[in-house]
């Protein structure tokens, strides 16, 4: 099982369209955003696969397939992930135990680490509207635990494993 997680794509077709493009070349299951995707003319059409909650700024678009929600839960291998935009709920919100995984998004500032529950916290940045040095970004959640990836040449800039 394996998620490619982005945010705040903002209606960047050009990053959706790389987004799908990296999802087929790491035989991702699914593209989990944390809001903001703002889609226009046929990016639901092209987000094959693909989650995604609300963002503060998408309630100025009509989604016409899509059905974001507020929030998100799933289950990865037997650990919680919660998604949500970032904008009005942190992990404080929700149940989570050490292991779990928080995604968030809204600042466009790429993010990872463990808070002091243990729980992992991620913002994977924005793949069209970055606001850091990093530059564009993205991240995938694996079998062994998340990488937060350059958008531009898919190096690795941090990485946080799931074994103790």
């Amino acid at each position: 099982m394996k998620y490619i997680v982005c945010s705040d794509i903002h209606g960047d077709r050009q990053a959706l369209i790389a987004l799908e493009r990296i999802k087929e070349e790491e035989g991702a299951d699914k593209i989990l955003c944390a809001g903001d995707f703002c889609p226009s003319g046929d990016m639901e059409d092209l987000a094959t696969d693909f989650l995604t909650v609300l963002g503060n700024c998408d309630r100025y678009y009509y989604f016409d397939k899509m059905i974001p929600r507020m929030n998100l839960e799933l289950d990865f291998l037997g650990r919680k992930i919660i998604i949500t935009h970032g904008d009005r709920y942190s992990a404080e919100d929700f149940p989570l135990s050490s292991g779990d995984i928080f995604i968030s998004g809204h600042t466009h500032i790429p993010l990872l680490k463990k808070n002091s529950k243990g729980v992992m916290l991620l913002n994977p940045g924005s793949p069209s509207r970055p606001r850091t040095k990093e530059g564009p970004t993205y991240a995938i959640i694996k079998e062994d635990g998340i990488a937060l990836l350059s958008f531009s040449s898919s190096a690795v800039l941090k990485k946080l494993s799931f074994k103790l």
